[in-house]
């Protein structure tokens, strides 16, 4: 009995290892890299988030946890829907890696107003990361 429960320990303590650190943004959205694909990061849902908000967070993710620099270009695969990584979750799916099946979007398809739905919209990480400011003031303005 004792060997199996050394066992257990072995695995859960090999398990957690493996599994990615959340980074908290500045605007206190977490972000966590997918172990499945690299580049792939994912920002979860939270409560009056809009897209310059997950912007943020996926931007501070990639220039401090990834330590790319700022003029990486980030693309989103997926708009908001259930987690790959975390169980119960909902997030907005980024990649600061240009896959084949991300889809190419010109400037001019991107308009003027940012999106976290279109698959293919991109931003670099710089001009994510100067969301944060604005983010931070309007989540402690409602007191997050």
């Amino acid at each position: 009995m004792k060997a199996r429960i050394a066992i257990f320990a072995t695995v859960l303590s090999l398990a957690a290892g493996v599994a990615q650190a959340d980074y908290l943004a500045r605007n206190g959205m977490i972000a966590v890299g997918n172990p499945a694909r690299a580049g792939y990061v994912e920002v979860f849902q939270k409560a009056l988030a809009g897209p310059s908000d997950y912007w943020c967070a996926a931007g501070e993710y990639v220039r401090y946890a990834a330590r790319q620099p700022g003029t990486t270009r980030m693309y989103i695969v997926r708009g908001l829907g259930p987690s790959q990584v975390r169980r119960g979750r909902s997030a907005v799916v980024f990649s600061f890696v240009k896959y084949d099946d991300i889809p190419t979007m010109s400037d001019a398809e991107k308009g003027y107003s940012v999106s976290d739905s279109r698959p293919g919209y991109n931003l670099s990480a710089g001009h994510a990361t100067a969301f944060c400011s604005d983010s931070l003031k309007k989540f402690r303005k409602y007191g997050f």
